[in-house]
């Protein structure tokens, strides 16, 4: 008998997952080469804190109730649970945080769509660094961990969300 898994999960096998090893440490190596400590938080939040941030549709978390029937989520994006290691454990810390992470999320997506259920997420938040100084920080490091992957013919593109709302 064969044992599927879910559609949108997928197995790793060992020449891809070194290749993966290598990929992650690359990475998280030149985020802290650019002065980003890693963090880790819990793949399991309580579903209020989760859901303060402005999650779209296609970011629905897996929801469940623990033994005390407090609803709990997993998360689906890494940025939540940054802003709340940062207002909570790092409240105290001097201005501006830089913190990078590469950890697993979670998303109720359609599958058929060709979306991961369970992906890994990787990445930087500079917190407490305005801009234009502060976005310009976080796209060169963008650019050097794009590099350090390997993908030499990326294209970073960038937008203003409120500029948009500005012009409705």
């Amino acid at each position: 008998m064969i044992h599927p898994i879910p559609p949108g999960t997928r197995d790793v096998l060992p020449d891809e997952m070194r290749e993966l090893r290598r990929l992650n440490r690359r990475l998280i190596e030149v985020f802290e080469d650019a002065g980003y400590g890693e963090v880790a938080t819990p793949a399991i939040e309580y579903d209020e804190v989760l859901s303060r941030g402005e999650r779209p549709s296609s970011a629905s978390p897996y929801r469940f109730f623990d033994e005390n029937g407090d609803l709990l989520a997993l998360r689906s994006d890494m940025t939540v649970p940054i802003a709340r290691l940062a207002a909570t454990r790092l409240a105290a810390a001097g201005s501006p945080l830089r913190l990078c992470y590469m950890a697993s999320a979670y998303r109720a997506v359609r599958p058929q769509r060709g979306q991961m259920r369970e992906f890994v997420q990787a990445g930087v938040e500079l917190i407490g660094e305005p801009a234009p100084g502060g976005t310009a920080e976080v796209v060169e490091v963008l650019e050097a961990a794009l590099d350090g992957a390997g993908l030499d013919r990326a294209v970073i593109g960038l937008g203003d969300a409120d500029l948009y709302r500005q012009l409705l």
